[in-house]
């Protein structure tokens, strides 16, 4: 009786013939036979939530598949070739996200909720705007530089590869109408197709994967703060012990090493597979500002000691002035005349060359050579930080 309306218009009379008896539940085609969907996304937009480690990509998808069970022949309706149906009313592929980010979003109303264009031959195609939220490992090893790899896994959650089976158009990703985002850049990579075999079944999963990288130009900063920071943190050691500026910037650099620590800690999240380089270099850097701070003031401390010196503090002094370098870095311009004219006198006698000046180095020489030694190793110390953990743009 369905399909006996003469009267009806020719497209009223075909989706009466089409949908009378129809069971949008049972698969296309006929059960032995696999039904091929193909596939292909059009990003429009995304957007990428560092601290929780979820891509959103705003997306059409064009799925196209064959329904044996609503062809027909143009001729019978007025040579209509296409009709526009509604998703819930005919058979859709149960397209899942394999490693969704959001377990509580219906992936499969979004794709009921869509019109299609439904051929004579069959042939149904299917453009919903869908929102895939896929979970990424982030590496914050190189903040703010670093890079992130994240793959959208897509295939049917019920049905076996024999089936349904869902194939690519192309590559699978058409980034023509991409809007790009101000923070990430987003790139697609390449598509991959598993296939995993259990027992007489194939379970097919294709994994789609992208590329982001952050807009560094905006992050150049992160660069210029720990590099004044060590700056400072070398002056505090260059400048004169007994001075009082060394002490106020001494105290200066610990603060601002403090600060600078406290602000990058709020700006970093708080996972990811290996630290950031950066806040190991301000940890760094910061323990080397304490130890300015301290070492300051050990050492204003300690060129006030009157009493005398241990034999290894006047052993390793004679030491270090018995050389040249020693005596430029360590003796005032005065005190260089002093052992200059003490050598030429007692040239010929039996003690060592810079053996009549003995009496007169002190606590002071001393506190400088350790000062010396200390610039040097805090200069060291921070080369081997700037090659290993200062940021950079990384591959």
């Amino acid at each position: 009786m369905c399909n006996k309306l003469e009267a009806k218009t020719p497209l009223l009379r075909l989706k009466r013939y089409l949908f009378c008896n129809y069971d949008n539940v049972i698969r296309p085609n006929d059960h032995k036979a696999v039904t091929n969907v193909s596939l292909q996304l059009m990003p429009k937009a995304m957007d990428f939530e560092v601290r929780a480690e979820i891509l959103r990509l705003h997306t059409w998808i064009i799925l196209s598949w064959t329904d044996t069970h609503l062809a027909w022949s143009p001729r019978d309706y007025d040579d209509i070739t296409f009709i526009h149906v509604m998703s819930w009313n005919i058979w859709l592929p149960d397209l899942c996200i394999f490693n969704t980010g959001d377990m509580v979003q219906d992936q499969y109303d979004m794709l009921s909720m869509t019109e299609c264009v439904l051929f004579n031959t069959g042939t149904v195609s299917c453009v919903p705007a869908m929102r895939f939220i896929s979970k990424c490992d982030t590496d914050l090893t190189y903040w703010p530089y670093n890079t992130q790899q994240c793959n959208i896994s897509l295939g049917s959650w019920a049905h076996t590869g024999e089936e349904v089976d869902f194939q690519l158009v192309g590559n699978g990703v058409n980034m023509e109408d991409y809007v790009h985002n101000l923070e990430w850049d987003f790139k697609f990579i390449g598509s991959i197709k598993h296939v995993r075999r259990l027992k007489n079944d194939t379970y097919p999963k294709i994994d789609l994967m992208f590329w982001m990288g952050r807009h560094y130009d905006v992050f150049h900063m992160s660069d210029i703060v720990p590099i004044t920071l060590m700056l400072l943190t070398m002056t505090v050691l260059w400048l004169d012990v007994k001075s009082f500026e060394r002490l106020a910037i001494a105290s200066l650099n610990f603060l601002c090493h403090t600060i600078c620590t406290y602000h990058l800690r709020w700006q970093l999240p708080y996972h990811g597979i290996k630290p950031a380089n950066i806040m190991l270099f301000y940890r760094d850097s910061w323990a080397l500002a304490t130890f300015a701070l301290i070492l300051t003031a050990l050492l204003r401390k300690l060129q006030d000691i009157s009493t005398e010196m241990p034999s290894w503090a006047s052993s390793t002094t004679i030491f270090v002035l018995s050389n040249r370098v020693g005596r430029f870095l360590i003796l005032t311009e005065e005190e260089s005349k002093v052992v200059e004219g003490d050598r030429t006198t007692d040239r010929n006698s039996d003690v060592p060359e810079s053996g009549v000046t003995t009496r007169k180095w002190s606590w002071k020489h001393l506190v400088v050579i350790v000062d010396w030694l200390s610039f040097f190793c805090v200069i060291f110390t921070y080369i081997i930080m700037l090659i290993v953990l200062i940021p950079r743009v990384h591959p």
